[in-house]
């Protein structure tokens, strides 16, 4: 599905929280970075999937996480 496994592990991270609708606020706590580093790997997140912006990346990440839950039914 697009370019996900050009993320980093830890971009990916963030992609799959983005797809639970976490703030960079709510990402930064859970993965215990600061926030402009959240937001910098967003910036990194929606160039390597070429998406325009978060709702985008957390869209995909949402439908992303449905097919890996499918597929391993």
């Amino acid at each position: 599905m697009r370019h996900i496994e050009e993320l980093t592990d830890r971009e990916f991270d963030v992609f799959i929280l983005l797809g639970r609708g976490l703030s960079n606020h709510g990402i930064s706590a859970a993965l215990h970075v600061t926030e402009r580093t959240v937001k910098s790997h967003v910036t990194h997140i929606l160039a390597k999937l070429q998406l325009d912006s978060r709702l985008q990346a957390g869209l995909v990440a949402q439908a992303y996480t449905h097919l890996v839950a499918l597929s391993s039914q």
